[in-house]
């Protein structure tokens, strides 16, 4: 009898199979989602859940024929992107809902307010961006700031972790630094080393290899 009864409900109602999905979306989401049932055929929205623009169940849906955004082999529409009147936005997504003859009857959509995510995402990067340019004289007088700059800003040429480097890689950024005469001040060897995440003999048979290299083309050129 009670699936009779559901049968029956189906049939004079044929978005009532769709009540328990927008019903657990919206509980799953609480409060950050809100979930809409529309009726393609009377244009009104048949439920909602977790309002927060201010429709409620029988409002005009408003939605400016979106069933010709649909074709027979589409299921879903979205991700997309929607304003909201408090100036946030959410992430919202609509499924097509089809009768029994794969006609189009009515949407499912769901608007994620990620407002929330936005709003932290901006502090994040507040807290995270420096209020100035690093200052080049105290940068340059600091042999470990100079040196784990230089070491980053490789990785982020080469778009490589450090410990990803290869042999050859790790000669070119090793001549950088060598370029720049940071391996005359005390303890390099040591900074180079921590920074590139190899061990300190590494740093001394890249030299070697470094300024092998050198010698020979000093020797050609003479």
């Amino acid at each position: 009898m009670v699936k009779q009864a559901v049968a029956n409900s189906a049939m004079s109602d044929p978005f009532a199979a769709h009540f328990a999905t927008g019903e657990a979306i919206a509980t799953l989401l609480h409060p950050y989602a809100e979930v809409v049932l529309h009726d393609l055929g009377t244009g009104r929205i048949v439920r909602i859940w977790n309002s927060f623009t201010d429709r409620q169940a029988g409002d005009l849906s408003n939605l400016n024929n979106a069933g010709d955004m649909f074709p027979a082999d589409q299921a879903i529409l979205g991700p997309y992107e929607k304003a909201l009147p408090s100036q946030g936005r959410t992430k919202s997504i609509t499924a097509g809902l089809r009768g029994d003859g794969g006609a189009l009857i009515g949407f499912l959509c769901v608007n994620l307010d990620v407002t929330i995510l936005d709003r932290a995402q901006a502090l994040m990067s507040v807290f995270a961006s420096p209020e100035m340019k690093r200052p080049e004289p105290i940068y340059r007088t600091d042999i470990q700031q100079h040196i784990s700059y230089l070491v980053r800003d490789y990785s982020i040429r080469v778009n490589k972790p450090i410990d990803n480097l290869t042999r050859p890689e790790r000669i070119e950024l090793i001549a950088q630094v060598d370029r720049d005469g940071l391996f005359q001040a005390r303890n390099s060897v040591m900074i180079v080393a921590r920074a590139m995440k190899i061990s300190r003999a590494s740093v001394y048979n890249l030299l070697s290899e470094i300024n092998g290299r050198t010698g020979e083309g000093a020797d050609a050129s003479a």
